[in-house]
């Protein structure tokens, strides 16, 4: 299997739980839809050529990743109806085209991204495109933006099993077979402890024009607070981070 990763960095990122509306919770990583997107952005391709993309090269992605906190942030925007001219003055006035949501944010971000392939002429497209990207990159939102620290060389790597994860994104549910993997006699009042969480997250899309469905999900857990799991699954293990590949 050939890799490379990037490491990036944002102050502040968000990635939308899917078909939330008013409120717009993050997911605690961004998921593999979220990096076929930055990868399209780097190539210069729209999301439905950027997802065929992936799917003939069968390009797998890996996160790991960690955040500093989260806050929430008062959105007031305005609804783009076919009703604008219509709009009297009373509402104009009481702003009733104008909608609130409150959208959650990760604060302070650091990203490691691995793409591996059996082959190794995609990833080499990949590479450069992400040394000097077509449209920039982001963490979610058009304004947060990613800044690229370092890319890393091809390598050629090989799968392990291991039961040990953290900070990562694995395939399941496994939030009913794990167990924590730290002593909270010695960890810092002030840290955080987050347990995993399961998502159910579209992985596959149906386009038609610009008109986008989903035709398939899959359960995700996120782990932050590194945990012990039941059953050994396959990973790889790169400058001592486990990724699972997806």
């Amino acid at each position: 299997m050939f890799l490379f990763s990037i490491k990036g960095i944002a102050t502040t990122a968000s990635f939308r739980v899917p078909e939330t509306h008013t409120f717009h919770q993050t997911l605690p990583l961004p998921p593999k839809t979220t990096i076929i997107g930055m990868m399209g952005a780097a190539l210069g391709f729209n999301l439905e050529i950027a997802h065929k993309y992936v799917e003939q090269n069968k390009i797998l992605v890996g996160i790991y990743g960690k955040h500093k906190g989260m806050m929430k942030d008062l959105w007031n925007y305005r609804k783009l109806t076919g009703k604008e001219k219509k709009y009297t003055n009373e509402d104009i006035k009481n702003r009733r085209q104008y909608s609130i949501l409150i959208r959650e944010y990760l604060c302070y971000n650091d990203f490691f991204i691995y793409f591996a392939s059996e082959k190794l002429e995609p990833l080499e497209e990949l590479r450069k495109a992400i040394l000097s990207p077509v449209y920039a990159i982001t963490a979610g939102n058009s304004d947060d933006l990613l800044k690229i620290c370092n890319i890393s060389e091809i390598l050629t790597v090989n799968a392990e099993k291991l039961n040990k994860f953290e900070y990562t994104i694995i395939p399941g549910d496994v939030s009913k077979s794990y167990k924590a993997d730290i002593d909270f006699n010695t960890i810092p009042i002030t840290t955080t402890i987050y347990t995993p969480q399961v998502f159910l997250l579209p992985t596959r899309f149906e386009f038609k024009g610009e008109e986008r469905r989903v035709i398939e999900r899959r359960s995700f857990t996120f782990v932050s607070t590194p945990v012990i799991i039941e059953n050994p699954i396959e990973c790889y293990v790169i400058d001592d981070k486990k990724v699972v590949l997806q």
